[in-house]
């Protein structure tokens, strides 16, 4: 499995430009006898005639019972429709995964948008506050070396299928060991997450990632955005902003891509099995290539988000090229922008809302 960063960081308007690397291949008896009847004898039965006339001549009241009481009718709770996702990707018999060399960085032009599309009905964002982590690995700090995954979930997805019960099982188990040695508890994911689409599901582990470790979350998915990504993803190669929504400019900007068995296979790579001895080509006799990916899903903290007054959100996407094949090909786009957009294909209060953390 190898890595590939390439990304850089851009001031769309004006001012110097930085870079940041990108990219990867990386449940009773019986009824009981009856009991036999008794019969009575004569003088029982004629006291017994004596005591009924008697009885009968003798005025009884009796009590109506009360009325039934009024049912009381619960309201129904209201029922929230949710959109289904498309059915996931399926990709074809396993064989060796390809890799692209890393392009040089390169200062990328102010991104220019095409003409205006009609949007659906604006979603506004939930407001969440980041945690405060317990550990974690922030930049400019990075692990001593990468973590290979125990177990080996590739074997298990190729086996299974990228996207079926036991490989997402097994990558989550093997994530979960990673974080581990980082003083991270378990990654906790929505309920919902299967049922996502792959581009929210890249979107909902890269911000479990830094939420986990006191970093702000991206705010949401932005269309134009995960068109980009889309069009990488398709490509094989790293995302780059080259539309966004209009009246928005884009300061700075980091991007990665991988071919893996789906989100949570991509996102090991890139956090936990791209530094030294890894297959991230950037990082081979380069140690300036290392963890590249992973500084671009950590990158943007709180206070360099607050001095550039933007808003940091994400474009996802996920193809299977036949470069790719048996592998499926994903790519982000982290983008810090001027102004919120006039709405959000999915956001992390979204994603809060249904179980992430």
């Amino acid at each position: 499995m190898v890595s590939l960063p390439g990304a850089t960081v851009l001031a769309a308007t004006a001012g110097p430009t930085a870079v940041a690397a990108a990219g990867s291949r990386h449940s009773h008896n019986g009824p009981p006898a009856p009991r036999p009847t008794r019969k009575e004898s004569p003088l029982v039965a004629m006291r017994r005639i004596i005591e009924a006339e008697q009885a009968a001549t003798t005025t009884t009241t009796t009590t109506p019972p009360p009325p039934p009481p009024t049912p009381t009718t619960i309201p129904a709770p209201p029922v929230v429709a949710v959109a289904a996702s498309p059915p996931p990707t399926t990709t074809p018999a396993p064989a060796p995964r390809v890799e692209h060399p890393s392009p040089a960085p390169v200062v990328h032009p102010a991104p220019v948008h095409p003409a205006p599309v009609a949007h659906p009905a604006p979603v506004a964002p939930r407001p969440v506050s980041a945690p405060t982590p317990a550990a974690g690995i922030l930049p400019p700090g990075n692990p001593a070396a990468s973590v290979p995954p125990t177990p080996q979930f590739e074997g298990t997805c190729l086996a299974d299928g990228p996207l079926s019960a036991p490989c997402v099982a097994s990558t989550l188990q093997a994530t979960d060991g990673a974080r581990a040695r980082e003083g991270l508890g378990s990654m906790t994911l929505p309920g919902n997450y299967s049922a996502l689409t792959p581009a929210e599901q890249l979107f909902v582990v890269a911000d479990t990632e830094r939420v986990d470790r006191g970093l702000p979350p991206a705010v949401g998915l932005v269309a134009e955005l995960d068109q980009d990504a889309q069009a990488a993803a398709q490509a094989d190669t790293d995302p780059a902003p080259t539309i966004v929504p209009p009246g928005i400019g884009v300061l700075r900007w980091a991007s990665n891509w991988s071919e893996n068995a789906g989100a949570l296979g991509s996102n090991y790579n890139w956090m936990y099995d791209d530094g030294p001895g890894s297959g991230n080509l950037g990082c081979v006799g380069n140690s300036s290539g290392c963890w590249g990916h992973r500084d671009n899903i950590l990158g943007f903290s709180a206070g360099q988000l607050a001095a550039s007054g933007g808003t940091l959100v994400m474009g996802a996407g996920e193809a299977s090229p036949a470069a790719a094949s048996p592998w499926l090909s994903d790519a982000e786009l982290f983008a810090v922008i001027t102004h919120s957009p006039a709405y959000y294909i999915y956001t992390w209060g979204q994603a809060v809302a249904a179980g992430a953390r």
